[in-house]
């Protein structure tokens, strides 16, 4: 039977399409790891993915998102492993039975970037300042593993120093037209507080990866600011793939490069728990 020229064409629009779903389906064997954009900036994962896919075999697909957005992916299950920094919904969301454990494998701090020169040897006490002068504040807003810490650093300061705080919808904030929350993530955070002169909470590889920014990184050697990075596999078609990985970030190897892991000759992470 002879085919006509139109029906040869359908056909082969047809078997591309099908061949391109077949590719796709193909591609998708690679374990998905929902991270924190904190971590993708902070330059990490660059060294540490490479070693463990030459080791293992196993390929990465990394997707950067704010740590209520990577919870999100672990619970409709489009991703196999997540790497967040917020422990309290890291709790919840395991006890709500999405996952059965999480590992800690590395912790830095957050810090404050400030548009000034600060004195204050206290992070409260700074806090408490910008409340007093109503000093431009840049939040993110977004749910981020940042966003959560700062509601809690904000809530810590109001009941040391009596200020009120208001409810947002599910969030809690000072108010005034001097705090701008602004739903997005970290780089737009630091980039809209350097170019208004405002104060932003981080976290320190971020800030640390922005050397064109003239906001001055402020540090505190205290608990409120311990920034710790925990690993939670999802159960699904990668489940095996994302417990070797979990099991790499806890081995010498990884701990190795951790350690040894710098930006502009700063050490930003120390292993382990906090």
């Amino acid at each position: 039977m002879q085919i006509s020229k139109p029906s040869l064409i359908i056909f082969l629009l047809v078997f591309t399409s099908l061949t391109g779903c077949i590719s796709n389906e193909e591609s998708s064997d690679a374990m998905v790891l929902a991270t924190t954009t904190s971590m993708r900036d902070s330059g990490l994962l660059d060294e540490l993915i490479p070693v463990f896919s030459e080791q293992y075999g196993v390929e990465i697909d990394v997707i950067a998102v704010g740590t209520g957005a990577a919870l999100n992916l672990g619970k409709t299950k489009d991703a196999d492993l997540l790497i967040v920094h917020a422990p309290e919904k890291e709790l919840e969301f395991i006890s709500d039975g999405y996952a059965e454990n999480r590992t800690t494998f590395a912790w830095n701090r957050f810090v404050i970037l400030s548009p000034e020169a600060n004195q204050e040897t206290d992070l409260l006490e700074l806090l408490n300042k910008i409340i007093e002068q109503e000093d431009c504040f840049i939040s993110r807003g977004d749910n981020s593993g940042t966003h959560v810490k700062e509601q809690e650093l904000w809530l810590a300061a109001s009941e040391t120093y009596g200020f009120s705080l208001i409810e947002e919808g599910d969030h809690i904030r000072p108010s005034g037209e001097w705090y701008y929350s602004i739903g997005q993530g970290m780089g737009a955070a630091i980039t809209m507080a350097d170019e208004k002169d405002c104060y932003t909470l981080s976290d320190k590889g971020t800030t640390l990866s922005r050397t064109s920014i003239d906001l001055r990184m402020v540090e505190f050697d205290d608990n409120l600011t311990i920034n710790p990075y925990s690993a939670i596999p999802i159960e699904g078609n990668n489940y095996a793939q994302a417990n070797l990985f979990v099991e790499f970030l806890s081995s010498d190897k990884s701990q190795e490069i951790i350690e040894n892991y710098s930006i502009n000759g700063q050490e930003l992470f120390r292993y382990g728990q906090p």
